[in-house]
């Protein structure tokens, strides 16, 4: 009995080294980390906001009054309404890869004034360029994610003013306003632009083509983007 014993146990300490070199370590599967994606920002949607403006205009002789004007050694030009306004703005845009594309409107609630020029220098007369509205298409091109360099087309109306001492006379200006400026979004939801334009009015209703007028705005705004 103990002869078996002693086999046996001699079988077990021999055979253990091989049992030993079958055994597989386990492995251990670390789990695998995600790496945090930045979040996207995007230039489609809808948007509402203002801006600070100053705009300097002209009103000038045309056609035959300028032939008249320059025959008798005057300018043509006769009065430069200027001045700082302010202006509502609302719009949408859709983006295409690094493309954007957008509609909007904008209201300016404010005035650029003017002395008499040239033939009217001394006269009391005053010019106002007032209560402008403009729709407009823009198409612009993300240089970064988060700044948008673009150029715009629109359509213009204001009210021209001309007033001499006590009496008013206003015509009705209209014409095709083009542009260009530049967007930067700090957030998701708040931007930030500048930007450059000019209107040609044309000439001014009524006047038989005598009387023409334009106007150059440069612009400070905000917009809330949701």
């Amino acid at each position: 009995m103990k002869t078996f014993t002693y086999s046996m146990a001699l079988a077990l300490l021999v055979s253990a080294p091989a049992l030993a070199g079958d055994l597989v370590t386990p492995v251990i599967e670390q789990p695998v980390m995600m790496a945090e994606q930045p979040s996207v920002q995007t230039w489609a949607g809808g948007y509402i906001g203002g801006n600070i403006s100053y705009g300097f205009g002209s009103l000038d002789a045309n056609d035959d009054l300028a032939s008249t004007l320059a025959t008798n050694g005057f300018s043509d030009n006769l009065s430069e309404p200027d001045g700082v306004s302010g202006a509502l703005r609302a719009g949408y845009d859709w983006q295409f890869g690094r493309g954007v594309f957008g509609l909007g409107a904008e209201y300016n609630f404010g005035s650029y004034d003017g002395d008499g020029e040239g033939v009217l220098a001394g006269s009391g007369v005053n010019v106002e360029i007032q209560d402008m509205a403009t729709i407009f298409a823009r198409g612009g091109y993300l240089v970064k994610d988060n700044f948008l360099a673009y150029g715009l087309l629109g359509y213009s109306q204001a009210e021209g003013e001309v007033s001499l001492g006590g009496t008013k006379e206003s015509e009705d200006l209209d014409g095709v306003t083009i542009g260009f400026g530049g967007e930067y979004m700090f957030t998701q939801n708040w931007t930030g632009y500048a930007e450059y334009s000019y209107t040609d009015f044309g000439d001014v209703d009524n006047t038989d083509g005598q009387l023409e007028a334009d106007l150059q705005q440069i612009k400070f705004g905000v917009n809330y983007r949701f």
